[in-house]
């Protein structure tokens, strides 16, 4: 079977707070996120990835109850990988609570033939050599940033860090950051002439409630609003905007139609908490036209 799209990361738990209020513990990461926002369009989507033992039969069938392959997860002996994710005002605050092992080889042993495949590392799970290994598969391949630009402290607080792998870069059609994560990669410079040294055709610049900012090397700069909307838990926002934009991006090849898709689903993600809704077809439809066509070209 060939599937739609390929997401490769950690599975974790999130332990998500407000102002040291506990509202939910959820599944989470770039797989959970990206997976059912491409799901919500109705891809065909198969998941890579390793969690512990501790991870429960519970879990896996809530995965595949939505419709995702889960016979690429492997277990390990480690525990999953969880974050602890408090926003108190306008600030997030992450720490590791566990952590799963890398991914190796053997996870790649077996992968699907795909349309697309989302290397979505949270905390550097994907050594850089098995990223790069993923570029050479006969399809297109994004990039969250994410996982490459953090660092965990000795009391397990995540911080930003300095990370460039050219090799990698030049390699993938689309990488996915937000201004922070882009700047840990280029330093301060985020202008146009510097993404066009960083490699890939399409740059997505997430800047939450502020929308979206797209780059393509052949299409020029646009912003993309976020749709209006009461914004209860921010979590996943970035991860749900890129599953939806690849696989519309894949199906329709149209640059400012599949960045108005992704930022509706985005829009449904974080009216609750954790991954509990992503829209239906038809809503994202109706919400993706309202964000295209307030759509705007800000550069060349």
């Amino acid at each position: 079977m060939r599937y739609d799209l390929a997401v490769v990361g950690h599975i974790v738990r999130d332990r998500i707070s407000r102002d040291g209020r506990v509202h939910s513990v959820t599944l989470g990461g770039s797989c959970i996120y990206s997976g059912l926002a491409a799901r919500a369009l109705d891809a065909s989507v198969v998941l890579v990835s390793k969690v512990g033992e501790d991870f429960t039969r519970k879990e896996f069938a809530w995965i595949a109850k939505r419709g995702i392959s889960i016979k690429n997860i492997q277990t390990s002996n480690s525990p999953t990988t969880c974050f602890s994710i408090n926003y108190r005002e306008a600030q997030r605050t992450l720490h590791v609570t566990r952590r799963c092992d890398p991914l190796s080889s053997s996870n790649l042993e077996g992968f699907p033939e795909t349309l697309a495949v989302h290397i979505g590392p949270v905390l550097d799970e994907i050594p850089e050599r098995l990223a790069i290994a993923l570029t050479k598969r006969d399809c297109v391949v994004s990039l969250e940033a994410q996982g490459y630009t953090r660092q965990v402290s000795s009391k397990g607080v995540v911080h930003s860090k300095r990370w460039n792998n050219i090799r990698l870069l030049k390699n993938i059609e689309v990488l996915k950051a937000s201004e922070n994560e882009l700047r840990a990669i280029t330093g301060d410079d985020i202008a146009p002439r510097r993404l066009s040294k960083l490699g890939p055709e399409i740059v997505l610049i997430t800047k939450g409630p502020m929308g979206t900012v797209v780059w393509s090397r052949t299409e020029g700069v646009y912003k993309v609003p976020a749709y209006p909307t009461n914004i209860r838990d921010p979590t996943g926002a970035g991860d749900a905007f890129v599953g939806g934009f690849l696989f519309s991006w894949i199906r329709t090849d149209e640059l400012l139609w599949s960045c108005a898709v992704g930022s509706a689903i985005a829009s449904f993600v974080v009216e609750g908490f954790g991954p509990s809704n992503f829209g239906s077809p038809r809503q994202i439809k109706r919400r993706a036209q309202k964000i295209l066509n307030e759509t705007t070209r800000i550069g060349h």
